[in-house]
């Protein structure tokens, strides 16, 4: 047995890791699909100005990418991206939605919208922190 250490974004036998995982998952917790979810902000000429990228898996969104050009920041834009995504994901059997964020990103703006910190990695970069949230529907 050998151990090889790749940098490379997708080197041969990357997606069989992914694969195994999931294999996994599906043998502890059962075959729940996983559905991609995409939410777009585009101007009138089609321009993409934001979005969310995320997956609907185990009864959960995972928002993974929340973008937001910055000249359209501050303007209601991305809680109504943030609603639809939701919306979408509960319309799904969704139960809740979780993300990670960072200290110099947008906690305040997921805690206005009811989401919960659960967990801090401290210096993640040095002096911020990486922190996940939560909101479970009720």
């Amino acid at each position: 047995m050998r151990i090889e250490v790749h940098e490379a974004v997708a080197p041969p036998g990357a997606d069989d890791i992914t694969a195994g995982l999931l294999a996994h998952l599906v043998e502890k917790a059962g075959d729940w699909p996983r559905v991609p979810l995409t939410v777009m902000l585009k101007d009138d000429a089609g321009q993409l100005r934001g979005g969310i990228r995320g997956m609907l898996t185990l009864c959960w969104l995972q928002i993974d990418n929340f973008w937001i050009e910055t000249a359209f920041r501050g303007q209601g834009h991305g809680s109504r991206i943030l609603a639809q995504a939701e919306g979408m994901a509960r319309g799904k059997g969704a139960i809740g939605a979780q993300l990670t964020t960072s200290t110099f990103q947008a906690i305040g703006f997921y805690e206005k919208h009811g989401y919960v910190e659960i967990g801090r990695l401290r210096d993640r970069p040095p002096g911020q922190d990486r922190v996940w949230m939560a909101k479970r529907w009720g």
